[in-house]
This record gives C-alpha cells, sequence and structure tokens, in this order.
C-alpha cells in the first residue's frame, strides 16, 4: 500500500533522513520505533508532504506522492495523527471531528463506528475540545482523522502523555479499526510493550536509517529492546 523509497527528507539546508526505504502492507498494523531524535516523526511529515523531501519515491497505492502538496495526500486516502494531537481547543468536539471530512469536500457525515470505538466522544459532543483530558483529545484526534474513511492512518507517538487505562482503550481501538474496517495502520511509537502488543511488523529506526524489521512473532524482543536503549 504505501512503499517509501530512497527518501531524503530536509530541515532547511540539514538533511535528516538519507536513502530512507521501507513498506507498510495493506491491512497491516506496522509500528516505526525508535529513541527520540532518531527521525520517525520526520519520516511521518516526508509521507504527509510535510517537510522537503527532493529525492526518492513515495507510493501510495501505485501512486507516486512526492511532488504532490499534502491535502492531496489526505485526498488519495491517509489520515494523520500528530504528535501533540493538534486539535481545536475552542471548537467543541463534534465540530473537531466533522473537521476531518474535508478531504470529502466536507460533505457526507461522520461514521457511526467512530463513535462505537469511542463512546465517550457523543457524551461530550458539545465540550470544547480543550476541556478534555489529554486522553480524551487524543481520542478525539483519531476520530476526526477516521472521519473520511481513510485507507491508512497513521499515528505520531499515541501513547505520549497518556494514562494507562486509556492507552489500552487506544490500543483496542487500533486494533478495531484494523479488524474492523480493515484500515492499514502506521505508528509511531517509543512505549515497546504497546508496539509488540498491538504491531505485526516491527522497524526500528536508527540515526534517520532502518537498522531492524520483523514480524511481532518472530522479532527477537530483546534485540529490539536493545536497539531502543543503546
Amino acid at each position: 500500500m504505501l512503499k517509501i523509497q530512497n527518501v531524503d527528507s530536509y530541515y532547511g539546508e540539514s538533511c535528516v533522513i538519507k536513502g530512507l526505504s521501507f513498506e507498510v502492507p495493506k491491512g497491516k498494523i506496522v509500528s516505526l520505533i525508535g529513541r527520540n531524535g532518531v527521525g520517525k516523526t520526520t519520516t511521518l511529515k516526508s509521507i504527509m508532504g510535510l517537510v522537503k523531501t527532493p529525492s526518492g519515491s513515495i507510493m501510495m497505492d501505485g501512486q507516486e506522492m512526492i511532488k504532490l502538496p499534502a491535502y492531496e495526500r489526505v485526498r488519495l486516502g491517509i489520515g494523520y495523527v500528530p504528535q501533540g494531537r493538534d486539535i481545536f481547543p475552542q471548537m467543541t468536539v463534534q465540530e473537531n471531528i466533522e473537521l476531518g471530512l474535508q478531504p470529502k469536500g466536507g460533505k457526507g457525515t461522520v461514521p457511526d463506528y467512530i463513535y462505537d470505538l469511542f463512546p465517550i466522544l457523543p457524551k461530550f459532543a458539545k465540550r470544547k475540545g480543550g476541556d478534555l483530558s489529554g486522553g480524551q483529545q487524543q481520542q478525539l484526534a483519531i476520530a476526526r482523522a477516521l472521519a473520511a474513511d481513510p485507507k491508512i492512518i497513521i499515528l505520531d507517538e499515541p501513547t505520549e502523555g497518556i494514562q494507562p487505562s486509556i492507552i489500552q482503550d487506544i490500543g483496542a481501538a487500533i486494533r478495531k479499526i484494523n479488524e474492523w474496517k480493515g484500515i492499514t495502520v502506521l505508528l509511531v511509537e517509543q512505549y515497546l510493550d504497546f508496539v509488540l502488543e498491538n504491531a505485526e511488523q516491527i522497524y526500528v529506526m536508527e540515526k534517520g536509517e532502518i537498522v531492524f524489521k520483523g514480524g511481532r512473532n518472530d522479532a527477537d524482543h530483546d534485540t529490539v529492546r536493545q536497539l531502543m536503549t543503546e
């Protein structure tokens, strides 16, 4: 589904990622993990067209995206939940979710299954997004990204700053998104236990490069942990 080949990514004149290649197969939950500062968020921003990527290839369902603006990539079926969530604090929960319909021209309705995933959201529909807890805001951000029925959802550090009980809820929601709707998931995360519980395939990143890949069941968990702590 998503194929990244030999991508270079820059912030200004600084090359952060050099020659990055990996794939996210259709219908899978894939996690990109690594310590702080290794290039995980830059990778996601590269996929979304939010940083400079002068060379390489980023394919979505066989279509080259590397020169497309971010909004056209979203229209191809990518839902994106950035680090920090980026909800609109002065808008209501319902208004935040409905913003997710913009890739469809603002038309249509929010799919009902989203409220089954996150039953707290309809209860707080008229509450301002900024009044929610961090975990509730994360659920809101995921709901917004799902509103336009994406083919793939990309999540950047969804457990960051979230209480343990909500982390479990978010993990369950990610699995249900995949099982119920067949939505592919690309997950950037540092919380290794969360990754091992939810992802089917794991890539470990170090200094802008993939240094390990493997399935959840065949990966050597001790090796992965060592790569995360070295």
